[in-house]
């Protein structure tokens, strides 16, 4: 049995194998390494079991446990694409990651009811109809420009550092928080507030 924390549900759990390791080296002078497939026996989904044969230190999973995150109080379909930038930076696939960071934006703002225009007017909408504080308002910015270098092909030649796709999903996540979650945990305080004071109203 291999067991090890799953990242996508973040348990300890079995990881059923599905197939035979499959063995590659690439040159005579580098290690041979190994990937083989499994099942998490508690989610179901599929994790990739990989490293090198000679150093057992070296046994990594993909994804990595705690990358995956969730987010609750935003729209399923949106949340879907949050969830997957980080899926993919999980495995290292910076550029997408940045990419669906961008589509998420754009998302929330037509969502919000503002579909016309660039998404820099829509950004722009967002934060003169209140739903996003100025610092925020240039945090979508931030994200937004970062997806079009990648769209655009103007990183080519410039290496993506992960740090930077980290920073952009950073801000992905409190442009989330601004435009859905911040609110949905006011309201439930406040629900939570009124419902106590009516139950100590004497009848």
């Amino acid at each position: 049995m291999t067991s090890t924390t799953c990242g996508w549900c973040g348990r300890v759990a079995n990881m059923s194998r599905l197939c035979d390791p499959v063995y590659q080296t690439k040159s005579e002078f580098e290690p041979e390494t190994y990937a083989q497939a499994h099942r998490c026996d508690h989610c179901g989904n599929i994790l990739i079991r990989y490293g090198m044969l000679e150093d057992e230190t070296s046994e990594k999973w993909l994804p990595i446990a705690g990358a995956h995150k969730s987010f609750t109080d935003v729209p399923s379909e949106i949340a879907s694409l949050a969830e997957e930038a980080h899926d993919c930076l999980s495995v290292d696939a910076r550029r997408a990651a940045i990419v669906l960071a961008r589509a998420v934006i754009e998302a929330s703002a037509k969502d919000k009811g503002f579909s016309q225009g660039s998404l820099v007017k829509k950004i722009d909408d967002l934060h003169g109809a209140g739903l996003l504080r100025e610092h925020i308002r240039e945090a979508a910015h931030e994200v937004r420009l970062g997806g079009n270098d990648v769209a655009h092909g103007d990183i080519v030649g410039a290496p993506l550092e992960r740090e930077e796709a980290e920073e952009v999903l950073t801000l992905m996540d409190e442009i989330l928080a601004e435009v859905y979650q911040s609110p949905a945990r006011v309201k439930r305080a406040r629900d939570l507030r009124l419902k106590r004071q009516q139950s100590n109203v004497t009848p």
